[in-house]
């Protein structure tokens, strides 16, 4: 029981490392299909750099090495819902992240903000804020 137990401590110390990243906002896994894709969703009171830190925090977050998948990158899409009208739900995609499955350090991230999403949503919290 002592070795199991001194086992698993150990493994605890060297196999979770979380980077906190300044500035990212909580988001919420929609969909993941264990390989090469996932989508999170994000408050539409996000901000451009909340957005960009919450992009590079999923990124370190989502990655494992257990993915499995035919391309050797991991993309995960960022969105939003909007209520343009009452009783209608439009899905927004802020941004995009593309890193490796296989280097928990990837120094080739690929981040991808969305500007015409961006100014849509910044026109709904406009309005929002005017009713």
């Amino acid at each position: 029981m002592g070795v199991l137990t001194a086992g698993l401590f150990g493994l605890s110390l060297g196999l979770f490392t979380r980077v906190e990243i300044p500035g990212s906002v909580p988001y919420t896994l929609v969909y993941d299909n264990g390989g090469t894709q996932t989508v999170i969703a994000v408050s539409p009171s996000i901000s451009e750099s909340e957005l960009a830190a919450t992009i590079e925090q999923a990124a370190g977050d989502l990655f494992s090495p257990g993915r499995l998948g035919g391309e050797n990158q991991l993309t995960i899409r960022v969105r939003t819902i909007i209520h343009p009208e009452e009783g209608i739900s439009e899905p927004l995609y802020l941004g995009e992240v593309k890193r490796s499955l296989s280097q928990r350090e990837d120094e080739n991230i690929d981040i991808k903000i969305f500007p015409e999403s961006l100014a849509k949503l910044e026109s709904y919290q406009s309005e929002n804020l005017e009713s």
